[in-house]
């Protein structure tokens, strides 16, 4: 694992969020709605930002002043996105990255999401659909006795 950034916020509460790639409309205004009540608060707001619901999320999140912590299933970039360097200069972001591969797996994705649900005090799943890799992280992460909350149910197990 390395790091770029404020490390200091992985001491700190964390409020993990997780989405399905394939999210339903449905799913949009909730999943920014929740955005915007972090997006001014304390909380760590931890997530891969990969689907596009969460980089939806993380555009509210950098409109705000909540620290943020960006999980990539790849190595560090070798030049920060210009979106999030504000936020790193500002030490409220912290880019951790779980893998040494130049580009991101269907492996190194799911290692990056049970990071999330692992070192959070809390995971929001903005969406779960039924055949989503996050059904096996929700599972584990609901038997761990972990603060789980689901914004928008499939028709499923939940």
């Amino acid at each position: 694992m390395t790091c770029l950034g404020n490390i200091s916020l992985l001491d700190q509460e964390k409020h993990g969020f997780l989405c399905s790639r394939c999210t339903k409309s449905s799913v949009i205004l909730p999943c920014l709605d929740w955005a915007v009540e972090r997006a001014h608060g304390d909380a760590v707001v931890m997530s891969t930002f990969h689907s596009e619901m969460e980089d939806a999320v993380l555009d509210m999140l950098l409109s705000g002043t909540c620290p943020i912590i960006l999980v990539l299933g790849r190595s560090l970039y070798k030049i920060v996105p210009e979106k999030l360097r504000s936020a790193l200069e500002s030490s409220r972001l912290l880019i951790v990255s779980i893998s040494n591969k130049s580009r991101i797996s269907r492996d190194s994705a799911f290692a990056a999401n049970k990071y999330i649900c692992n070192n959070s005090d809390t995971v929001t799943f903005g969406y779960l659909a039924q055949n989503s890799s996050l059904r096996t992280l929700y599972d584990e992460t609901v038997a761990h006795n972990k603060q789980v909350q689901v914004i928008i149910k499939s028709k499923s197990r939940i």
